[in-house]
């Protein structure tokens, strides 16, 4: 090969050189910027490192997940502590019994009577029945009655005995009983008055800490730690 040949492919070659250079910068690379500027302008990518975007949207929609969760909980427990008051409230309501009477008697045929506006069982201790607007009397052949009035009262299956508290009133003879609570035993055929106790009748007022009235024979036993204050109408 002669020395004008070698100069003539070596004057080609770089010919080509040049072609594919000013191709590839000019050509190749506009249409990179131009499907990148596409992007931009079609909002698919921003500004910032796509790759730091991407990590901040993970974290963001983490985060998201997270209170979602914690609300998705929090949604429970609302609503499962609403069905248990629900289920409480439908269970006490099931529970109310309204126009409540029982009858009881002694040995020596006294007739004990509970009335009550309503009750319903105690969810301690099923024998109790609690009371509402209560009235109780004891009669007997030969003695007048003795009523029990209060607001509030609790009636044992067991032993029959009952407590009436709140407002509590005995009637009988001439004589009126105030207090705020009364304990009668069945099987003592007795009635005990305590807390604030104010005995009225027809010639006085008498205050005491308690007082025991005996069902049978209608006495009344006055306890008190100071002077009984008596009050002369």
């Amino acid at each position: 090969m002669s020395v004008k040949s070698v100069l003539q492919l070596i004057l080609l070659s770089m010919i080509i050189i040049i072609i594919g250079g000013i191709y590839f910068l000019y050509f190749y690379s506009n249409q990179n910027v131009k499907e990148t500027n596409f992007l931009k302008d079609s909002g698919l990518i921003s500004e910032e490192n796509n790759s730091e975007k991407i990590q901040n949207d993970q974290v963001i929609l983490g985060d998201k997940r997270i209170q979602n969760l914690e609300s998705d909980n929090n949604l429970k427990n609302e609503n499962s502590d609403k069905e248990s008051n629900t289920e409480k409230n439908l269970n006490k309501t099931k529970n109310l019994t309204k126009q409540i009477i029982y009858t009881t008697s002694n040995k020596k045929g006294d007739i004990f009577k509970i009335f009550a506006e309503n009750g319903q069982t105690n969810f301690e201790n099923n024998n109790i029945l609690e009371l509402k607007k209560v009235r109780g009397s004891i009669s007997s052949k030969d003695r007048e009655e003795i009523n029990i009035i209060s607001e509030r009262g609790k009636y044992n299956y067991e032993n029959y005995n009952s407590k009436f508290y709140k407002n509590v009133k005995i009637k009988f003879d001439n004589k009126v009983i105030t207090c705020d609570n009364v304990d009668l035993s069945i099987s003592d055929n007795i009635a005990v008055a305590y807390n604030n106790v104010i005995i009225n009748d027809d010639d006085s007022t008498m205050i005491a800490d308690s007082v025991v009235l005996d069902l049978t024979t209608k006495d009344i036993i006055i306890n008190s730690k100071d002077k009984i204050n008596i009050k002369v109408d």
